[in-house]
């Protein structure tokens, strides 16, 4: 396994972008579940010091995940699989801001967002939100060849 191949700009893009796909729809569940992390659920009460480290570990991965991708967005001319289209735009920053939330959330052991609210429809609505987003930047993502920057 060549590391070089791994940490070239396209594949770190990939790489940051399916991670963050996967963390909108893991945070939408845990939404969903009252803002509860789905491994705390299924993580044995023997093993929740390993389950709140690789949370912690997540989190921090996803804000710096986010951080890459907004630079390599501002650095593409803010264009998002060759346009500048407002739907994929308001998509990416919901992603980016739900990144350096967990972010954050890693570092500090406080959730932000949180702190916005406890209210479950707002958690709710923030689901959605999270999940229409996860489809458009997927949806779009696979339409232009799996390139997210020009």
């Amino acid at each position: 396994m060549d590391i070089k191949h791994h940490t070239q700009p396209h594949m770190l893009d990939k790489y940051s972008f399916l991670w963050s796909e996967a963390r909108l729809v893991i945070a939408a569940v845990a939404l969903f579940l009252g803002g509860v992390p789905p491994l705390t659920l299924i993580t044995p009460p023997l093993l929740y010091g390993l389950g709140g480290l690789i949370l912690t570990l997540s989190w921090i991965i996803s804000g710096v995940a986010s951080a890459y991708l907004l630079y390599r967005w501002t650095k593409s001319n803010k264009t998002l699989f060759g346009k500048k289209e407002t739907m994929d735009t308001v998509a990416f920053f919901v992603s980016v801001v739900s990144g350096f939330n967990l972010g954050l959330t890693g570092i500090t052991r406080s959730n932000p967002g949180m702190h916005i609210s406890r209210n479950r429809f707002i958690f709710f609505i923030v689901a959605v939100i999270y999940l229409v987003s996860a489809y458009q930047l997927y949806r779009r993502w696979k339409t232009s060849g799996e390139k997210i920057f020009s």
